[in-house]
């Protein structure tokens, strides 16, 4: 009895003096085996563009701390707005196992998670009323009808402060015709994506056309004209919309029944013809000379025609100034 009475009262000094703690170690290492508990959720959805462990899950054990920072360990990227992935246990223990042993991870319930990225949804008709409405503010002139090549379809954005620029690419020297344009969506200042639209754009426009045929060096008559409703989105630029500039005109080519009058066709009918009489003027600042010429060929105002010079039977080159009076330098 008393040998055993010793060797307890032993015992006891020792684990009094810190040498021996037998229970304190076993409570240690059974703290060190305590599990941290991850519950998913079935469905998430999230704002940002990376995700976190918090998001996406409840945590359960004995540390806050270890708890506290694994909740902030980021565990990838999130889905495009609008669309959604699966996040299984095995990816988030990679993520976790510079904090914690896998050992120590328990799933209970769930072993996997969908996750949705929550996003703003443009309608492929948004998206397309927006261009045309594009196309009225900024084209002009004529009946225009555009026709949109192909629907857009609907596009996902993130959530957060909604702005768009419709901006035109290319350059389009026609009124109409095929014309690419470009949606530029903004979420918060940030241009988020670009959505190409093809048009079509008819311009319809009262143009002049010939009758019957007008032969070449024809001074044009109002009986010559008729105007007809036309898109001109196939026509050169340079097509006569305005009566006036065409009557009195005389023409450069022939112009065929029913073809359109353009401003290359046409030009001013001279103002001296060949042989006609025509007052030759030399004048400086202190002198002005005379003398009668005769044409030698015709002229429009401001063009250089040969004149001879009646008196001296010399031929000069001098500018038309009027239909009787040209001008030598």
């Amino acid at each position: 009895m008393m040998s055993i009475f010793r060797i307890l009262q032993g015992f006891l000094l020792l684990t009094l003096l810190g040498g021996i703690n037998p229970l304190g170690a076993q409570t240690q290492a059974f703290e060190g085996e305590i599990p941290v508990q991850i519950f998913l959720e079935s469905e998430v959805i999230v704002d940002s563009r990376y995700y976190k462990l918090s998001e996406i899950a409840q945590l359960e054990g004995a540390d806050p701390m270890l708890l506290e920072k694994l909740a902030n360990v980021q565990i990838g990227r999130s889905p495009l707005p609008g669309g959604s992935l699966v996040v299984n246990r095995s990816l988030i223990l990679s993520r976790l196992r510079k904090h914690i042993k896998k050992e120590r991870i328990l799933f209970p319930e769930l072993q996997k998670a969908t996750i949705r990225r929550a996003a703003l949804r443009i309608t492929g008709d948004d998206i397309d009323k927006a261009v045309l409405t594009h196309l009225e503010n900024t084209l002009e002139g004529g009946d225009m009808k555009p026709k949109l090549l192909s629907k857009s379809r609907d596009i996902f954005l993130p959530r957060g402060e909604l702005t768009y620029e419709v901006k035109s690419r290319g350059k389009y020297k026609k009124e109409g015709g095929y014309r690419n344009y470009e949606v530029a969506f903004s979420i918060n200042g940030k241009v988020e994506k670009k959505v190409p639209v093809r048009v079509h754009v008819k311009v319809y426009k009262e143009v002049y056309v010939a009758k019957d045929t007008i032969k070449r060096d024809k001074v044009i008559q109002d009986a010559d004209l008729q105007k007809l409703r036309m898109n001109v989105d196939r026509l050169p630029t340079n097509y006569v919309t305005d009566k006036s500039k065409l009557v009195g005109k005389v023409t450069k080519r022939p112009i065929g029944s029913n073809e359109v009058l353009h401003q290359n066709a046409i030009t001013t009918p001279p103002l001296v013809k060949t042989g006609d009489q025509l007052l030759i003027v030399y004048e400086t600042n202190s002198l002005r000379l005379t003398t009668p010429g005769i044409a030698m060929s015709k002229g429009r105002l401001g063009e250089r025609i040969s004149v001879r010079n009646l008196t001296s039977k010399t031929i000069v080159q001098a500018e038309v100034k009027s239909s009787n009076q040209v001008q030598v330098y």
